[in-house]
């Protein structure tokens, strides 16, 4: 009898252990990764024309930060805090430019008053834009394969020119990184294909991404849209605490993210090159810049065409 009670306890606390676990990554032996991959940047490419022609429907803020180490040992941040609006008919930022609203600099928020006068400086930048905005039908044609790609770059005063200093490249990563060890993870509620990359010994490398020798990293494919999602990467045999998704996205030397919105569309949301923690991985970049988006508001409107009448006809 106290063995059958035994038995019971034992198999009552199995139950309860598996109904409380954390889910733990779980191995997926059975993919073919060259085909899942080549998979994967196809839908990746038509999620990113499907983001181009979406994105005048949507607002968002946008966050600018960087860290750099003092001379005293302290660690300085400088930030900004952006609002964004796009014109309408706009397919690329290139053409026609988005309208910017400040709303705080250095964590500290601008006075309510400043933030309205620019909405309305705003406001009026978009009707002129939108005036000038490119067609929808010639937009959709000449988006870019940019789908996971950062860069952290500076203004060379002699010739006003950008200069990329660091930067991470989806296409690179694919062609010059052996990929394996699949498994499944969740993020956000959502099931993804992980999978950890390590650079080719025979691969070159150019000066912006001269670093990729020296590092492995992780992507995450959702399993259902097969787009890539997230992206992490670190310098070579660096342990860490946990291995979990966002621990290794907040603690890697490069990273990427995306988020998917209500309505179903993938938009970048974070962006990060950390020099700062990584002072071996990066020549010129020692500072920790990052950029974000986030609080996506879709705000699509039909107008449907109503009778108006004039209360002085119903006079006469």
């Amino acid at each position: 009898m106290c063995k059958k009670i035994r038995q019971n306890f034992v198999f009552g606390c199995l139950i309860i252990l598996a109904t409380f676990a954390p889910a733990f990554p779980q191995k997926q032996n059975s993919i073919d990764i060259p085909t899942f991959l080549r998979e994967a940047k196809q839908r990746s490419d038509e999620s990113l024309r499907t983001m181009m022609r979406e994105q005048v429907n949507y607002t968002y803020k946008w966050r600018k930060v960087w860290r750099e180490a003092k001379k005293n040992g302290e660690t300085e941040e400088k930030s900004e805090l952006y609002e964004i609006f796009i014109p309408k008919n706009c397919r690329s930022l290139k053409k026609c430019r988005s309208s910017w609203v400040l709303l705080a600099t250095n964590g500290k928020s601008l006075a309510p008053e400043k933030i309205e006068k620019q909405r309305i400086k705003a406001g009026k930048q978009l009707e002129k834009m939108e005036r000038k905005s490119e067609s929808l039908t010639k937009a959709t044609t000449t988006a870019q394969s940019n789908w996971i790609r950062f860069a952290y770059f500076i203004f060379v005063p002699s010739s006003k020119e950008r200069k990329i200093i660091v930067k991470i490249d989806e296409q690179e990563i694919l062609e010059k990184c052996d990929f394996f060890a699949p498994v499944i993870e969740m993020i956000n509620g959502r099931e993804m294909i992980a999978l950890s990359f390590r650079p080719r010994s025979d691969a070159t490398f150019g000066e912006e991404t001269k670093y990729t020798p020296n590092i492995e990293g992780k992507v995450w494919i959702d399993a259902a849209d097969k787009v890539f999602v997230r992206l992490a990467m670190w310098e070579k045999g660096k342990q860490f605490e946990s291995q979990t998704s966002d621990y290794l996205l907040e603690n890697a030397a490069l990273a990427y993210d995306s988020t998917r919105t209500k309505e179903g569309f993938w938009f970048f949301r974070l962006g990060r090159i950390n020099g700062l923690k990584n002072p071996n991985l990066f020549t010129e970049m020692k500072g920790d810049f990052s950029i974000e988006h986030f609080d996506h508001h879709y705000f699509k409107t039909e107008i449907k065409a109503v009778e108006i009448n004039d209360p002085a006809e119903k006079k006469q």
